[in-house]
């Protein structure tokens, strides 16, 4: 029997490939929001300081408008009604307790966030979230009127369009009642307390002080059904905690019928009280803001920004940057959250949660990063946060956040990073921008998107890690490593990986630690044309690793033997499989490997 010898070469796809590229349009949003809206088939995303946007692809982002509008005399919206005019008349006049209609106060919250004068509403209406709900028929805006003393308030607005007219229902929540030395305006008799928790002679001591360590400032909802189609808001920013109210799904207010008890409410470890409702996170004048809950793939997950919004580079304020997004998951709506390592996201102490002696409560999804991809240093991302998540109609989970940049000062700009679930069930991103990639969540768990072979090559390796000191501005930067085919890892970091047959998932041992995440195909950011296998995965710790391959596997071409059987030849590739398929230019196909005929 004739002998000759194969070499194998592995070439199927080069380690980056030149694509078609795409159109990505960038918006400035802060605190963005997303929102599907059917018939148009637009996602819009609505921020702070009535910023919107809109897009068919996350991708081509172009700014848009909304309004505000106001109940006339005839029923009907006069439209187009000024800032400080829209929040001064409920248009609820009565809601249902106990299945009796009872009278709604008529909550000003205007001035209420006004009460210690010199305040302009413009620069005060924060991080509103859009909901459609079902039952109203109506596009729901659940928006934040920021006072200056803890005086604030969540609000609900209503509008047949998504763009508006939306028009002021009354308030959900409101923070800063009866603090020592308020004006008499800010007293609990003027909000819906006594509707909430009963009517009172005089109001309970918990409430006149401990505005900041105990209480919750009263901004950043984020309003979501849940499995079984119940409606809930979280909200509240650092200090007090991130809270949960149910709400009722028939008029989009506070449920009153829900009854919550007074937990540790003499105390800055409160985890559930009459009016606030229930904490799920934070306390004890920690960090932590713009909560967001998503429910995806049989669990509730929970993000909250630690630190501070701003990009960063003040080594004389401690509290300057360090914008950080962390995420807990639940089995329940409203808890408890927490993390892999089973930290729960309530504290029972202050806990430094940011900079580079924070804790590592809550999984890192990222951070700061930078010299990735093409990027150069100035493209640096940094102080990502204030995100929203949605489970899109296009089968896909996209993570949407506000970014500022390493050498940009305080401009910042929309960024759209691909969800997945890994196989513990924890979310990771996508490592680059989403730029239209195919993948979706159910690709994932059915099919191996990318082979043994196409991952095996040379990669950057970028560890998003706790503890980045914003105040010198340090960004997490790659290095590099090499995953053989052998599976092992060499270069600057040593372990092993391998791939799960038939699903997308990847296992990665690195310095000893265990990663879990998955393997894709994705276009390296900022170039738009380059196109790579990547990964993102996991330790239980709560750290993440990004990685994208560069080249292709340096370790020495290997040689396996083929036989003739009479006429025709017969080839095996290196796992001792049967090639079947003939290329052109004498190169045998196999199951997405080519090998080429060599004598010897």
């Amino acid at each position: 029997m004739k002998k000759v010898f194969l070499i194998l070469i592995i070439a199927m796809m080069t380690a980056i490939t030149t694509v078609s590229a795409y159109k990505l349009n960038r918006v400035s949003v802060h605190d963005p929001s997303v929102v599907w809206e059917p018939s148009s088939k637009y996602y819009y995303i609505f921020g702070s300081h009535l910023a919107c946007a809109r897009t068919k692809d996350m991708m081509s982002w172009s700014s848009t408008r909304w309004s505000w509008g106001q109940m006339n005399g005839t029923g009907g919206v006069t439209a187009n009604v000024s800032n400080a005019n829209a929040f001064t008349s409920c248009a609820t006049k009565t809601v249902t307790k106990q299945g009796e209609q009872v009278t709604f106060p008529d909550f000003n919250a205007h001035d209420w966030s006004a009460a210690y004068g010199n305040y302009d509403i413009s620069g005060n209406m924060w991080a509103p979230d859009v909901i459609y709900n079902e039952k109203m028929k109506k596009w729901c805006m659940y928006m934040s009127i920021n006072g200056p003393k803890w005086n604030s308030s969540i609000v609900l607005l209503t509008a047949d369009n998504i763009t508006g007219p939306y028009v002021y229902q009354g308030p959900v929540i409101i923070s800063g009642f009866n603090i020592s030395g308020a004006p008499a305006s800010l007293s609990y008799k003027n909000t819906d307390m006594e509707l909430a928790i009963g009517s009172m002679t005089t109001i309970p001591s918990r409430y006149t002080s401990y505005w900041g360590s105990r209480w919750p400032h009263c901004i950043d909802p984020c309003v979501f059904y849940d499995k079984e189609g119940g409606l809930w808001m979280s909200y509240g920013s650092w200090s007090g905690g991130i809270w949960i109210l149910k709400l009722n799904e028939e008029n989009g207010l506070r449920d009153y019928d829900t009854t919550y008890l007074s937990v540790g409410g003499s105390t800055d470890g409160v985890t559930s009280d009459p009016y606030f409702g229930k904490k799920i996170a934070g306390g004890f004048y920690s960090s932590g803001e713009g909560s967001y809950i998503e429910y995806i793939g049989g669990y509730y997950y929970l993000f909250i920004s630690n630190g501070g919004l701003a990009a960063g580079g003040d080594t004389n304020d401690y509290n300057n940057g360090g914008y950080q997004m962390r995420v807990f998951r639940s089995m329940t709506p409203d808890g408890p959250y927490t993390d892999a390592m089973g930290r729960k996201a309530v504290l029972t102490a202050y806990e430094l949660n940011f900079g580079p002696n924070s804790s590592m409560r809550g999984i890192n999804i990222f951070g700061a990063y930078g010299y990735w991809g093409d990027m150069l240093s100035a493209d640096g991302e940094r102080s990502q946060g204030h995100n929203s998540v949605i489970s899109a109609p296009d089968g896909r989970t996209y993570l949407v956040y506000h970014s500022r940049f390493q050498n940009s000062g305080e401009w910042h700009q929309v960024r759209v990073h691909q969800l997945f679930q890994n196989e513990d069930g924890w979310l990771v991103a996508a490592p680059f921008e989403y730029t239209g990639e195919q993948v979706t969540d159910g690709d994932i768990t059915t099919r191996q998107i990318v082979n043994h072979e196409q991952v095996t090559g040379t990669y950057k390796l970028l560890t998003h890690r706790y503890g980045l000191d914003h105040r010198k501005k340090e960004l997490a930067t790659p290095i590099d490593v090499v995953l053989h085919n052998d599976g092992t890892i060499s270069g600057d970091a040593n372990g092993t990986w391998s791939l799960t047959d038939g699903k997308s998932y990847v296992t990665m041992v690195i310095g000893g630690v265990q990663y879990k995440g998955v393997v894709i195909e994705q276009t390296m950011e900022p170039s738009q044309t380059k196109q790579t296998v990547a990964f993102t995965a996991l330790a239980k710790s709560g750290v993440t690793v990004w990685g994208y391959r560069t080249g292709e596997d340096p370790t020495p071409v290997q040689t396996v033997k083929a036989e003739s059987k009479k006429e025709s030849m017969v080839f095996y590739d290196i796992m001792g499989r049967r090639v079947s398929k003939l290329g052109r230019s004498g190169i045998y196909i196999n199951q997405g490997r080519k090998v080429m005929m060599r004598k010897k």
